[in-house]
């Protein structure tokens, strides 16, 4: 992209230059969504398997503490002690674990989609520049997460303040309850604290969204100096476009040139358009137009028509109105059926007089070769 100033660039980002952004690995995302994602769903496993968590901990610790002086003076036994104590832990901790990193990717994943990239792994001299350091730190971006941080805690603080006054009866009476009972209720009530927290949490959060969205895409805006150099770098350069052009319509007409001696008419103006039909009952269901043109090109198919012994009709109206609402290749309009049908037919009966070595049949008068008054050109 180009030197401009953000000041200049007041366009939406372009489709490609949002995908040219994934591509160097600059996603849309939106950390702290899953943040708490993963304190809400930790929170809720917590409180429906709390008491197990209980149960697990105070195996632990009669695990701990039931081995006898004789394991501790063999060091080969040491090891299975040890994992005896950790085993009952480890196997709740670490399906745990797996799950909430689960949580987090997945969420993640939710604004922004999937990107793999090398590029952010490209060492970048910018991100230990002390000036652009010092730059970030004190730029616009910063001070909105400063805001964000700020708000976020004074949420969360007025919430637990509320939570914890609420219950600060119930948190006094564990102190008067035995083992495992109070191990539960505390457990009950912390997880239950905490998960109310995460919620107000997360209610600030999903209004942080929108905020993020908004601010990766004025992050790529564009301005219109940039969207034009894009779409010539996309398109080409214009006067390369026309040569294409202009070849391609050369080719066209190549192609269109040799169908003439093939076509079973050429219709005229009879000096400005020419245009060349033909028709196979047992491939086409209507006729096709195969050449058509104006001035030397119209001059240049009748020439060739005339060369291979391809009727030449004149019909004014029906010629002009082929060619401006029927594309090369494509077949006659049903409103045009009439008029061509009678083209045919005279074509017809004026190859069979040919072919008998009888008069050629007069040309029909009125307007049988006229199109409906729609098709007027």
């Amino acid at each position: 992209m180009s030197d401009t100033s953000h000041a200049d660039r007041t366009q939406q980002a372009t489709p490609r230059r949002l995908e040219k952004a994934r591509e160097e690995g600059m996603v849309m995302r939106a950390h702290s969504l899953a943040g708490v994602a993963v304190l809400i769903a930790g929170s809720f496993v917590l409180v429906v398997g709390g008491a197990k968590l209980i149960d697990l901990l105070e195996l632990c610790m009669r695990s701990g503490l039931s081995p006898g002086i004789e394991p501790m003076r063999e060091p080969s036994r040491i090891g299975d002690a040890v994992i005896a104590v950790l085993h009952p832990g480890l196997s709740l901790l670490v399906p745990y674990l797996v799950l909430m990193m689960a949580v987090a990717f997945l969420t993640d994943l939710l604004v922004g989609g999937w990107s793999f990239s090398f590029k952010p792994l490209l060492p970048d001299f910018s991100r230990v520049s002390p000036a652009q350091g010092l730059g970030r730190l004190f730029s616009q971006a910063a001070l909105a997460e400063i805001v964000k941080a700020l708000l976020k805690t004074a949420v969360v603080s007025v919430v637990a303040y509320w939570l914890v006054r609420a219950r600060l009866d119930s948190f006094a009476h564990i102190a008067a309850e035995t083992w495992p009972y109070a191990a539960h209720h505390a457990v009950g009530l912390t997880m239950n604290v905490f998960l109310v927290l995460a919620g107000s949490l997360a209610a600030v959060t999903v209004l942080e969204v929108p905020y993020q969205i908004w601010q990766y895409r004025d992050r790529f805006k564009m301005s219109r100096q940039e969207i034009r150099d894009e779409h010539r770098e996309t398109d080409g350069n214009p006067e390369t476009r026309r040569r294409f052009r202009g070849l391609r319509q050369k080719l066209a007409r190549a192609r269109m040139i040799t169908e003439v001696p093939r076509a079973d008419v050429v219709i005229t103006n009879p000096e400005h358009y020419s245009a060349a039909l033909k028709y196979d009952s047992e491939r086409m269901l209507a006729p096709r137009l195969v050449a058509k043109g104006a001035g030397l090109v119209a001059q240049r198919i009748r020439e060739i028509a005339a060369e291979h012994g391809v009727p030449i009709i004149e019909a004014p109206p029906l010629t002009r109105a082929i060619n401006k609402y029927v594309d090369l290749g494509d077949e006659i309009p049903t409103g045009l059926y009439g008029a061509v049908a009678e083209v045919l037919a005279y074509v017809y009966s004026l190859k069979a007089a040919r072919d008998l070595g009888r008069p050629a049949p007069t040309v029909p008068g009125g307007d049988r070769f006229e199109p409906p008054a729609e098709y007027d050109a």
